[in-house]
């Protein structure tokens, strides 16, 4: 079943929505949801905070390509070998009751990669980021165990606040793809308002305080 056929109610369960032609505005939900998915929102964010203020170009990318295998590379690989073994309804993981193991598979990724970072005395910045994905990681999979907690939106709000704790208000205007991003899920009836609402603010406050701890 493709994430097109899946429409979610609140206890996670699945039903299959028509095969006709959708309105406009899901499909462009749907390509926002796609293109802004946590897997690409990593791409231009592990490279963006790899390389501020780095000494050596060389050296930062490399441990880029080292946090990006270990935070997305690794967990998505999980998910798609659990899609084909039919062990998970879709890439989303749109069913609730099927996150758990996604989940500790990618904290489990998360936790070497970090232990990389600190053992080779890596990238500062990307062992913050690490910090940040392992310990949302925890909360929201604490949480999804009841409720359906958006990760899209999780993920997209957690990269802006990021980026722009970093590089400051320029950054700012990335907090309109949070709003497109939370929009889109609601839209393709993956998350209630609520659901995108919560793993928006959990993940800017969560970001805002480890990234501060950090940097006193």
């Amino acid at each position: 079943m493709s994430n097109n056929e899946v429409a979610l109610n609140e206890n996670g369960s699945t039903a299959s929505t028509s095969s006709v032609v959708k309105p406009v505005h899901v499909q462009i939900a749907r390509h926002i949801s796609n293109f802004l998915s946590p897997f690409a929102v990593s791409l231009p964010c592990v490279f963006l905070v790899a390389l501020y203020h780095a000494p050596m170009r060389g050296p930062a990318l490399f441990y880029a390509f080292v946090t990006l295998f270990f935070m997305s590379v690794g967990p998505l690989l999980y998910i798609i070998v659990g899609v084909r073994l039919g062990k998970f309804t879709d890439i989303d993981v749109s069913v609730r009751s099927q996150r758990t193991w996604p989940f500790v598979f990618g904290l489990g990724s998360g936790l070497v990669g970090l232990f990389i970072l600190a053992v080779t005395k890596g990238s500062r910045n990307l062992e913050t980021l690490l910090l940040i994905t392992i310990l949302s990681g925890i909360i929201m999979m604490i949480i999804t165990l009841w409720w359906k907690i958006s990760l899209h939106a999780s993920s997209i709000a957690g990269a802006a606040t990021l980026l722009t704790a970093f590089y400051g208000t320029i950054m700012l205007p990335t907090f309109l793809l949070v709003i497109a991003v939370a929009w889109s899920r609601v839209v393709l009836r993956r998350h209630t308002v609520a659901q995108v609402t919560g793993g928006t603010i959990l993940s800017i406050v969560l970001t805002i305080l480890i990234f501060t701890l950090r940097n006193r």
